[in-house]
């Protein structure tokens, strides 16, 4: 493989992972503190944590979404121009 092509691939898992870290971040906060909230109020549903996650889950890529997809189409914009150069 080239160097080129190597450089592409590895920005492109940074990407992933960077633009997967405000969901996840938000649901395991989310979830921990439903979990708390549970556990002090002796609520026992198992329903609630996983639709708060879901629901703020939602909420963050409403608000960040121009943003992420910004970043995503600079990124394929980058690989678009960078085809001709691979072998």
């Amino acid at each position: 493989m080239s160097e080129s092509l190597i450089q592409l691939l590895s920005s492109g898992l940074w990407l992933a992972i960077w633009l997967s870290v405000p969901v996840l971040l938000v649901a395991v906060l989310a979830s921990l503190i439903v979990s708390w909230l549970q556990a002090r109020l002796g609520v026992t549903d198992s329903s609630l944590p996983v639709a708060v996650r879901l629901l703020l889950g939602i909420v963050t890529l409403a608000a960040l979404g121009p943003y992420l997809s910004g970043r995503l189409l600079g990124f394929a914009t980058q690989v678009w121009s960078a085809l001709p150069s691979v072998h």
